[in-house]
């Protein structure tokens, strides 16, 4: 179908649909069968909130709302064909700068990349595989992952350490020697799901429009080289994948390689022509998480601070025991940072300080004060209007509950992005700069030089 053929109600992430008067009932249809959409995850150790809703109904002016997830869905309600698409609120570009960010790819040289494109699901899936090729050319420095195997060697020639024991018998009837030896071996977990993950982003992410670097090119031919290609990996298999060092830097494209391979049906129109075609969403709230725990560990990380994945418990053991998994934690000595990433609007207007917010991140702060000594703690978003810098004072304490026992300080901050439309000035160039001075208000925080590099 064109797009003519489409009723089209649009808008952007955590902003109110245009075009909803008279389509409430194909909005409600859309949000009820949200289970049918697919979500695509560039970490599969993010866990998405139980209550993250695609859409919702906001009581308070009467309108439809879009969540935080960003993509597109087509579909049939009552005799009409709608398309509903969410575009990132602050742009494409900043969404592939967090990319850039997470990653540490480039995606602004690509200007065919960039190009837009009417189907958001076409560049999403076009961006997904300019990902995955450069992860790959990344990490394909020491070639594809091995690890040793134990080998057993018969013969008149000894091959690594004899076997005494086990040489008996054959040495006494054959005149030949069992000895044990180790071999360098393709690790075959690994291998099979970047097989698997190329094949799925060859046929139906676009990965052929795609430009591929020369070491993606060598990695790529070696795994055709291989038998089992096809071959089926377990999700107990994945989890057991043990990274040398020399190979860590393969982890995030195998963790997106295996989001790719449980997932593969994204985007792709379905075969049987049924009412509902295809859909295809990503979660703002997750990218915009990594975006800043890679930020902020690239700009802490030379102070002495290290980041950690904190999954804490509460009463321990207890049938009311709860698990505390707090977004962004850095440690350093006995100090603490905690802090919890908000993919929400923040216009320092009051609705928009939330009450389950607030008691979540107090929470994890007066949780990590049993063990640590927490420094600063708060709220992290992207900041997207009415931000002035006099703002930074009445959104700070420096006593956690305003307590002369406490020492720990507690910030709602983030990225400013309220003037990110400026055409005066490149929004790379911006981008980066609003991301200094949000890391120069932290560390000033803590008392350590200004700049981030």
């Amino acid at each position: 179908m064109d797009n003519s053929s489409f009723i089209l109600i649009e808008a952007n992430d955590c902003s109110v649909f245009n075009n909803q008067e008279g389509h409430s009932e194909a909005i409600m249809y859309f949000i009820q069968n949200s289970a049918k959409w697919d979500f695509f995850n560039f970490s599969s150790s993010y866990e998405r909130e139980d209550d993250s809703q695609i859409a919702y109904f906001n009581y308070s002016d009467s309108k439809w709302y879009a969540g935080r997830f960003v993509g597109e869905a087509i579909f049939e309600h009552k005799g009409k064909n709608y398309k509903i698409k969410i575009n990132p609120r602050f742009g494409d570009l900043f969404l592939f700068r967090m990319l850039e960010e997470i990653f540490k790819i480039r995606f602004t040289d690509s200007k065919s990349l960039l190009t837009k494109h009417d189907n958001l699901q076409y560049l999403i899936k076009k961006v997904i595989s300019f990902l995955w090729l450069n992860l790959l050319a990344k990490a394909n420095i020491h070639g594809l992952p091995k690890h040793n195997i134990k080998l057993t060697h018969k013969g008149t020639v000894i091959k690594g350490k004899i076997n005494i024991r086990k040489s008996i018998y054959p040495l006494y009837t054959e005149k030949k020697l069992i000895s044990n030896y180790t071999e360098k071996a393709l690790d075959v977990t690994v291998a099979k799901i970047l097989s698997q993950s190329y094949l799925i982003l060859l046929q139906n992410f676009r990965l052929v429009e795609c430009n591929y670097p020369a070491n993606a090119k060598d990695a790529i031919e070696q795994l055709y080289m291989q038998e089992f290609i096809k071959s089926h990996v377990t999700e107990r298999e994945y989890h057991k994948i043990i990274y040398k060092d020399i190979y860590k830097a393969y982890k995030p494209l195998v963790d997106l390689s295996w989001d790719i391979i449980r997932r593969k049906n994204i985007g792709v129109e379905n075969p049987n022509k049924s009412k509902d075609s295809f859909s295809f969403f990503i979660d703002m709230a997750e990218i915009w998480e990594m975006y800043l725990k890679s930020l902020l560990k690239r700009v802490l990380t030379k102070h002495g601070w290290s980041l950690k994945n904190e999954k804490l418990t509460a009463y321990k053991g207890k049938k009311f025991y709860r698990t505390l998994i707090p977004d962004i934690v850095f440690e350093k000595n006995n100090d603490v940072l905690v802090f919890d990433a908000k993919y929400k609007l923040m216009r320092f207007i009051p609705k928009d300080y939330d009450r389950t917010d607030f008691f979540q991140i107090h929470t994890y702060i007066n949780y990590l004060h049993h063990y640590k000594n927490v420094l600063l703690g708060g709220l992290l978003f992207p900041l997207s209007s009415n931000f002035d810098i006099s703002e930074i004072e009445n959104n700070r304490a420096d006593r956690l509950f305003m307590s002369d026992k406490s020492n720990t300080k507690y910030i709602v901050d983030g990225i400013d992005l309220s003037s990110i439309a400026n055409v005066g000035t490149p929004a790379n160039i911006l981008f980066r700069e609003k991301e200094s001075d949000f890391a120069d208000r932290i560390k000033a925080l803590l008392n350590v030089n200004s700049g981030v590099n």
